[in-house]
Parts: C-alpha cells; structure tokens; sequence
C-alpha cells in the first residue's frame, strides 16, 4: 500500500526520462495490476519489472531514482598519446 506522499512523488517522477518508467510500474502494481499485465502495459520483461517492485519494496523511492554516476574522465597527455601511435605503428609493420 502507497502511502499519499509516495504516490505524489510517484506521479511527479512519471515525466523523468529515466525513473519514469520505474513509478509506472510502481503505480500500476498498486492499482492491483499482476506483474504480466504491468508488462503488457509498459512493454518491460517481467524480471525487470520485478526487480524495480523489490527495490521499492526493500528502499522506498530511493530504490528507483536513477543515480547518476560522476566518473573522472581520464585524459591523454601528448606523451601518451604519441606512445600509442607509436605502438600502433609498430604492431602494423609487424603484421
């Protein structure tokens, strides 16, 4: 059973391009709909809807919310850069 704030954040979270999806088929759930119907509804294979009904059961909203990852991007220095043109070079002569 949904609690009215999780439905309001439910329905809010319906218009986000990644967590969208996620508080449909939370919604739909429950509204009472099994898990085949969810998926003739929203198009998803039933473990992945399954696995999104889990992480809402186990951690609330939090458990669909697309977290978005901060990875540092590396970078090639000119040194580096001339080391793999280099070893290309070398490996294409080889062959």
């Amino acid at each position: 059973m949904l609690t009215v704030d999780e439905k309001n954040q439910l329905h809010l979270m319906l218009e986000d391009i990644d967590s969208g999806y996620r508080a449909k088929i939370i919604l739909l759930k429950a509204e009472g709909y099994t898990v085949p119907q969810i998926r003739k509804i929203t198009n998803h294979h039933d473990l992945n809807i399954r696995k999104w009904i889990h992480r809402f059961n186990e951690k609330g909203i939090d458990g669909i919310i697309s977290k978005k990852h901060n990875h540092k991007q590396h970078k090639f220095d000119n040194d580096l850069e001339k080391q793999i043109v280099g070893y290309n070079i070398y490996k294409s002569k080889i062959f």
